[in-house]
Formats: C-alpha cells, sequence, structure tokens
C-alpha cells in the first residue's frame, strides 16, 4: 500500500483534550504507516518525565493511543479515522459488545462516548458492524473462550444461551454475515 492510513474506534479531539487518536481493541495502519512511524519510534528519544507532556518521547505513564496519534501526526502527518461500516457502525468497540450494544445516546446524552460522533451514527443494536474487527475488554481465558464459542462455535451452544437477549440477537447477526449460520 502506497497511502497512510491510521483508523479504528476513533476519538475526537473534544473527547480528550488532545489530537483525534484510536482507542479500543485495534488500531489498524497500513504497510507504509507501519514501514515510516518504524524509524521515528527507533529513534524516539527517552524521558523520565511522567504523564503527558504533548511530545512523541517514550516516557513513564504516558498514554499509549495519544502518543501514537501525536508522533504519527507530527512526524507523517497522519491523522485517525473512524472504521464504520456504511451504516456508521463501529467495527472497533471500546467496550464489550454486550455492554457497548445497550449505549444509547438519546437517553444518555452526549457523554465521552458520543461526543464528536457524527449525526446519524448508530446506537444500541446499531452501534457494533455485523462484521467487527475488535472486540475490546476480554481479558481473561474464559471470556475469550466464551466470546469464541458465540461467535465460532456450533449453532445454539451453550455460550449463545448463556448471552442476554441483545447480546444473542448481536451474535446471531455476526454469525450469519460471517457464513457460519444461514
Amino acid at each position: 500500500m502506497t497511502e497512510y492510513h491510521y483508523f479504528g474506534h476513533w476519538i475526537s479531539a473534544r473527547q480528550n483534550g488532545r489530537l483525534p487518536m484510536i482507542a479500543g481493541a485495534t488500531a489498524c495502519w497500513s504497510r507504509k504507516t507501519l514501514d515510516d512511524i518504524a524509524e521515528v519510534y527507533r529513534t524516539m528519544p527517552r524521558d523520565n518525565a511522567k504523564g503527558e507532556r504533548g511530545k512523541c518521547e517514550d516516557r513513564a505513564q504516558a498514554t499509549e493511543e495519544a502518543t501514537t496519534a501525536l508522533c504519527l501526526n507530527q512526524h507523517l502527518n497522519i491523522s485517525a479515522y473512524a472504521a464504520r461500516d456504511d451504516k456508521l457502525r463501529e467495527h472497533i468497540t471500546v467496550a464489550k459488545f454486550d455492554d457497548q450494544l445497550t449505549w444509547n445516546r438519546t437517553e444518555q446524552g452526549e457523554w465521552w462516548y458520543w461526543r464528536g460522533k457524527p449525526e446519524g451514527v448508530g446506537q444500541m443494536e446499531n452501534s457494533i458492524s455485523i462484521r467487527p474487527i475488535g472486540l475490546h475488554k476480554y481479558k481473561s481465558v474464559a471470556e475469550i473462550q466464551g466470546m469464541h464459542g458465540a461467535f465460532f462455535g456450533e449453532p445454539g451452544n451453550n455460550q449463545i444461551m448463556r448471552l442476554k437477549p441483545h447480546a444473542k440477537k448481536y451474535v446471531l447477526k455476526v454469525r450469519k454475515a460471517m457464513g457460519i449460520d444461514k
């Protein structure tokens, strides 16, 4: 690929007080982005100062997402953009999918998750793409195995049956979109 790309679950500058950045389970880069930022990372200065300082540097207690956005912007003039489908549903989550499927902009108002998102972006059961790329907050082996069973296991398996109704409905849509179920 000959173009720069940096996309995923987009967080606006208004949400984080810095540059737009990618947060959540997956940050996607084109090959050109990876090739060209590698040298920046190899030679980036290190500092013992703690916290955010608005510099592309390796330091204690820095936020990885903010540093990545800053380095890409300062050195390669790349800005983050959202990974959404044609219905404005997120391909990448910032929370467990069954939780994110309950978020309602109309009822909950403009809290950090919604700030900077375009009007018409999906809510609740229409917030996550039926072709997800990354689902965030799954850490334990049991959680990962349960999620794997729900999305890729035999039809009607225990992992699917244990889901809350809204999560089960979403999982069945994903399984159908991926060709696992007819």
